[in-house]
């Protein structure tokens, strides 16, 4: 970067009167060899070492030190070589001044001399810089102040504001709002059916794909659009996506959004909400829980848009049974045991298993086609009971005569809690089906009284719609992470929340590792794209495949393919996600995608999975992890009592 000289030397200058000013008039006591030591590193050979701006933070303190104790013994030494020796040590202090300025200017974006002033002129900055680099002064001081008046003046005040092709229609919407189990969804659909250029938005690809599914199978030309995978139909008159690829410019005559209620989600809720402002749409039919129809509302209003309401009601009667349900006298057909972890799905399933009992199994990571697998197998009474997480709560149309909450606390992250009201609601409403059973049952097995009280109590109102990162943003003067931090510490306007943007600057932190010594090659818009793909940061090696693609893809004509870690479940889900991950990315980098190779290799790990569903399920109990003795499918522990016990004695508590 080309350095000004007029900033150079506006800012030796400025280092001349601080460091030998009266803003450095603390005497620090020193001997004649730590001042002849300090004297020697406050050199230019000193600094040609430096190779981040924080080392400069010790060189900045080292050097107000000795120039506090050259005025101090100025003042009381007497002519002669002492007196002497201290004007040639300060003429070298002085020299270094502007030796200084030029290092820490190496570390600051390109500024004007005016905009340097501003930025020395800063309140409490003159005595941070008797410690500390410039850059660290600017990071702290300057920056927040002019990137919090720069997002001010970027962002509309309100954001409705942020789409004014949007602002300039009379949208229409319909909002269909009732409990699960209603035909919210069926009755917009219907709608869509008629629509000249119509559009679904869901939360799941797997609802994409039912949706895409049921409209080509009547004979309605419809594509798939979702962030991991895309069915072109020639002709398509509509298109069934993923929320997150709403593209705010293109017009629908119709459009369906689905389950609004995830505008409250602080991870992706910001896309509902992008949905409700800014789709552009005659008519829109947005189907919500009970709990979201306050904050829409209010969300249409301002938007300046008409709505009515439809009130949908289930169809089948939900009952709660009393008594305490026992897994071993109460088990039956059609009934779909509920609990909160992948590994507690597997442990259940084996157990009933190895009892005869022939389980689906569904959770969050399964691929969608064998989620779907996992149904037919239901559907056709191949499987007798259903063996899931909440997962079964969204986008899944069995025929449940009865949800069984074996478990009644989740991990949401943070910590171990119990069921919300809404997750009570929404997993229990998948209990009955229409003209198959007039009434559906909910059974739990302990905690009667919180499932009790989540079904009978009225939802608790959302109260706060997430609104994401506005990418306008990445042209103010500051690097990603520091626009998303100032940008999320920002007052949010009224009935909106920003949404949470830990998982944002986790890749953002794991790029610049990967390109350390490159980041200033690539543009904020060009790394944006990459740190929001849909990546799962907890899952090891689909992050080590996103951190190989963003370290070749400038270097290759086509990313390289993955390859299947392993045979085993966890290997093959984590294969599955990164087939989904390696067409994504290349699709955001404008590569080449191997879609025969794609489309073969989804499938074999689709049919893999199911089959070790199929066959193998039973071989997932849970075992001692030191002596293999099998526990009991919701033992808590790793390791059996016996071998607890044996470890304790061969290794006491030391008191």
């Amino acid at each position: 970067m080309e350095i000004k000289e007029e900033c150079l030397a506006y800012l030796g200058q400025y280092y001349k009167e601080l460091f030998f000013g009266t803003a450095n008039k603390r005497y620090r006591s020193m001997t004649g060899a730590d001042l002849k030591h300090r004297l020697n590193r406050l050199s230019q050979e000193t600094l040609n070492g430096v190779e981040k701006p924080n080392e400069l933070n010790d060189i900045h303190a080292m050097f107000a030190k000795v120039c506090a104790y050259l005025m101090h013994k100025e003042e009381r030494l007497k002519p002669g070589p002492a007196l002497d020796q201290l004007k040639e040590n300060w003429k070298k202090m002085e020299d270094f001044c502007g030796m200084l300025a030029a290092k820490d200017m190496e570390y600051l974006p390109e500024l004007t001399e005016e905009e340097l002033e501003h930025v020395l002129k800063m309140q409490g900055i003159r005595r941070y810089l008797l410690t500390n680099s410039l850059e660290r002064a600017y990071q702290l001081f300057y920056l927040p102040k002019t990137i919090k008046k720069g997002i001010r003046e970027s962002v509309k005040r309100r954001p409705e504001d942020e789409y004014p092709e949007t602002r300039a229609m009379k949208r229409r919407f319909i909002l269909h709002i009732g409990p699960t189990n209603s035909g919210k969804t069926h009755d917009a659909l219907e709608r869509l059916k008629t629509a000249s250029h119509g559009a679904y938005f869901g939360p799941l690809r797997l609802l994409a794909l039912e949706v895409y599914d049921r409209l080509n199978g009547e004979n309605i030309p419809c594509s798939m659009i979702t962030g991991e995978e895309t069915l072109e139909v020639a002709g398509a008159c509509c298109q069934a996506c993923t929320v997150e690829m709403l593209n705010e410019h293109e017009y629908f005559d119709v459009a369906v959004v689905d389950e609004c209620q995830m505008v409250a989600d602080p991870y992706r809720g910001h896309n509902w909400t992008r949905a409700v402002l800014g789709l552009r749409a005659e008519e829109i039919h947005l189907c919500m829980a009970p709990e979201a129809e306050d904050i829409i509302v209010q969300m249409i209003k301002r938007c300046g848009d008409t709505f009515k309401i439809v009130r949908h009601k289930r169809n089948t009667r939900l009952t709660l049974e009393e008594k305490p349900y026992s897994l071993k006298k109460d088990l039956k057909k059609g009934d779909a045991l509920i609990v909160f972890s992948k590994k507690s799905v597997l442990a259940l399933a084996a157990h009933l298993e190895n009892q005869g009992v022939h389980c689906s199994v569904i959770y969050g990571s399964l691929p969608p086609a064998t989620r779907r697998e996992q149904v037919r197998r239901f559907l056709e009474k191949e499987t007798e009971v259903v063996v899931s997480t909440d997962a079964i709560g969204m986008g899944l149309n069995l025929p449940i005569r009865r949800i069984v909450f074996i478990e009644t606390r989740k991990f949401d992250g943070v910590g171990r809690r119990s069921l919300l009201p809404e997750e009570i609601k929404q997993i229990a409403g998948r209990a009955g089906r229409f003209g198959l059973y007039d009434e559906g049952f909910v059974a739990v097995l302990d905690d009667l009284e919180l499932i009790k009280d989540g079904l009978e109590r009225r939802p608790i109102p959302i109260m706060k719609a997430y609104i994401g990162f506005p990418e306008q943003l990445l042209k103010l003067p500051a690097e990603i992470d520091t626009l998303v931090k100032i940008w999320a510490s920002m007052e949010t306007p009224s009935i909106y929340e920003k949404m949470e943007v830990d998982e944002l600057l986790a890749l953002y932190v794991s790029f610049e590792h990967v390109q350390r010594d490159h980041m200033d090659e690539f543009s904020k818009e060009e790394i944006y794209k990459l740190i929001t793909c849909s990546v799962d940061i907890d899952n090891k090696l689909v992050m080590d495949l996103w951190k190989d693609y963003c370290r070749d893809y400038r270097d290759v004509e086509e990313l390289q393919f993955p390859y299947s870690p392993g045979p085993d479940l966890y290997d093959l889900e984590s294969y599955y996600k990164m087939l989904d991950l390696y067409f994504q990315f290349s699709r955001k980098v404008g590569l080449p995608v191997q879609e025969e190779n794609l489309v073969e290799e989804r499938r074999n790990t689709e049919e893999e999975i199911s089959r070790i569903l199929k066959t193998e399920c039973a071989s997932y109990t849970r075992k001692c992890t030191i002596c293999g003795k099998e526990l009991s499918w919701d033992y808590p522990f790793s390791i059996c009592e016996r071998c607890f016990e044996r470890g304790k004695r061969v290794h006491p508590r030391r008191r």
